[in-house]
């Protein structure tokens, strides 16, 4: 990640949004969602974007003689996309090749205990990433990450569940 937050190159964070355009389009083939692709989209790509914006603005309001430049938050947060991406894309398969209801036989509790082991190695995953990005794109030591995640959380969390209220989202994720 510190490689990453120094690159110059951001066709890289482009390739990997593309790839959320893509899944949602290609999803939508497998599991047909209430909302056209195009709008979950166009919002997952203005979360990201929030979500640089807001780490970038507290970085500039807590250290007033930093000048705060928006590629490594571009970079690092499209990077932490990757295990979510990875994670939806599974989902997806898995509803096409092993669909609901699932049994509780002991190949239905084995696939569930795979399948949880799977999500929160994710999870764990996803949370190093997004801590390395606050990281290397701030220049925050932990406690002011914490604090940081923290407010962020207080504001996303409600809007996540909102969004996931309305039907826009099946998972309220962040």
């Amino acid at each position: 990640m510190r490689a990453i937050s120094q690159d110059t190159d951001v066709m890289q964070a482009f390739i990997i949004l593309t790839a959320v355009v893509i899944y949602f389009f290609s999803a939508n083939n497998f599991r047909p969602y209430t909302h056209h692709p195009a709008l979950l989209s166009f919002i997952t790509i203005l979360h990201i974007l929030g979500t640089m914006l807001f780490f970038a603005l507290f970085t500039s309001l807590s250290d007033k003689k930093k000048h705060t430049h928006m590629r490594p938050f571009f970079l690092l947060f499209s990077y932490a996309l990757i295990p979510t991406l990875i994670w939806f894309i599974v989902n997806s398969w898995l509803f096409v090749l092993i669909p609901p209801p699932r049994t509780l036989s002991f190949l239905g509790k084995g696939f569930s205990i795979l399948y949880m082991s799977f999500s929160v190695a994710l999870l764990a995953w996803k949370m190093i990433l997004i801590y390395l990005a606050i990281r290397y794109a701030t220049g925050f030591q932990f406690f002011r990450i914490a604090y940081s995640l923290f407010i962020y959380l207080a504001i996303v969390i409600p809007y996540s569940l909102l969004l996931y209220s309305i039907g826009l989202f099946r998972v309220p994720f962040l």
